[in-house]
């Protein structure tokens, strides 16, 4: 194999952790003799992007249920359009974060370094604290 297979091959487990988060814990939890320093700043803004991005899905699904807990006495009608509303705001969040992921997939990809508002001061922060 040469370099330039392992680096592709590096920076295409790196672009999938994007993609598929749980890949970035396992990255994060065993330090591979083949990572970069490039590789460890993908591998801890794809796990936090992950998280964020789960955590902010969840909120997104239970928001339909929040509005009818926070209106008493709302009839059977505004109940099903509530949540045929949040259905529809799903699908949206949805494909738009797989386009996030996507896009920093395919930067990935091409080998920049770039920075995710919310998401690397906390990667960063994830650094500090296991360094």
């Amino acid at each position: 194999m040469t370099g330039g297979e392992s680096s592709s091959d590096l920076r295409e487990r790196t672009a999938s952790a994007y993609i598929v988060w749980p890949l970035a814990v396992l990255d994060l939890l065993r330090d591979r003799p083949d990572a970069t320093d490039w590789s460890r700043v993908h591998v801890r803004q794809a796990f936090v992007f992950g998280i964020l991005a789960a955590l902010g899905y969840l909120v997104l699904l239970a928001l339909p249920l929040l509005i009818v807990l926070a209106i008493p006495g709302v009839g059977l009608t505004p109940v099903v359009w509530i949540y045929a509303l949040g259905l529809f705001a799903d699908l949206i969040g949805a494909f738009a974060l797989f386009g996030l992921a996507m896009t920093f997939r395919e930067k990935t990809l091409h080998g920049e370094l770039f920075t995710i508002p919310l998401v690397s001061p906390i990667a960063d922060w994830l650094a500090r604290l296991t360094s």
